[in-house]
């Protein structure tokens, strides 16, 4: 059976090198980072210093539950590890908490680029995006940042004892609704297994390109696992047509 458990700041490393291994041909991973492709050493270690600044940075103002996993002592990463931003939490994207995350070595591997589409472009179309679709659900609303599994963890059953953890503990135990952006296609069905729906598209970078930008699904859990009151709204209002991979309406 899985383990589920709360990492603390001592646990950010490996949780970051899980990310980093669960979303190795990730369509956001690779947008943020393409323009290191001549250079694949250190995009590898821009990529691992994006996760470790999410990772220290939720467990700092945020949530971060993971599988551990019975060798995890023995190996460089955890099996599945979730970040998760609740109602009311303060800012993860304080410049002091950024700093504290490790912004500088971030900011160094990643160069002026990176930091563009990171910090100007990513961060303020993630934040955007879920206010302006959620609207005053933002504030009673529990984001999933991140949940990643490493390909040898898969099908053990470890993403559905977060999302079981979660909920009970935390999200319908107080009548929170779920929010989520998927950047693969795939996933889609798994989420929709557990009660979200598609509701948006949103797109880094120019959408006519598709060797420089990502698509995002944006999902929503309503209550308790209904469908989200404004769901049928949310879809009409911004011309929605959801991939075939949903199939929840």
């Amino acid at each position: 059976m899985s383990k589920v458990e709360l990492l603390t700041l001592a646990d950010y490393k490996k949780a970051a090198a899980t990310l980093y291994e669960s979303f190795d041909d990730d369509d956001v991973a690779r947008y943020v980072s393409n323009h290191l492709e001549s250079d694949p050493e250190r995009r590898k270690l821009a990529d691992i210093a994006l996760y470790e600044m999410y990772v220290y940075s939720h467990i700092l103002r945020g949530q971060v539950v993971a599988v551990k996993g019975e060798d995890h002592e023995s190996s460089d990463t955890f099996e599945t590890v979730s970040v998760w931003v609740q109602p009311g939490a303060l800012p993860v994207d304080s410049w002091w908490t950024l700093l504290r995350s490790g912004y500088l070595k971030l900011s160094w591997y990643t160069g002026l680029k990176g930091r563009k589409r990171v910090f100007q472009e990513m961060f303020p179309l993630l934040h955007d995006s879920a206010h302006e679709i959620l609207g005053d659900d933002a504030e009673k609303a529990y984001f999933l940042v991140y949940l990643g599994s490493t390909p040898k963890a898969r099908g053990k059953g470890n993403v559905r004892a977060i999302f079981e953890y979660m909920f009970s503990n935390y999200i319908d135990k107080n009548g929170f609704v779920s929010y989520l952006e998927s950047s693969s296609l795939k996933n889609l069905p798994i989420y929709e297994k557990f009660g979200f729906r598609c509701v948006s598209d949103i797109w880094l970078g120019d959408k006519t390109n598709p060797k420089d930008s990502a698509r995002m699904d944006v999902m929503v859990r309503g209550v308790k696992g209904e469908k989200w009151e404004q769901h049928d709204h949310v879809r009409k209002t911004r011309s929605y047509e959801p991939p075939k991979e949903c199939a929840l309406h």
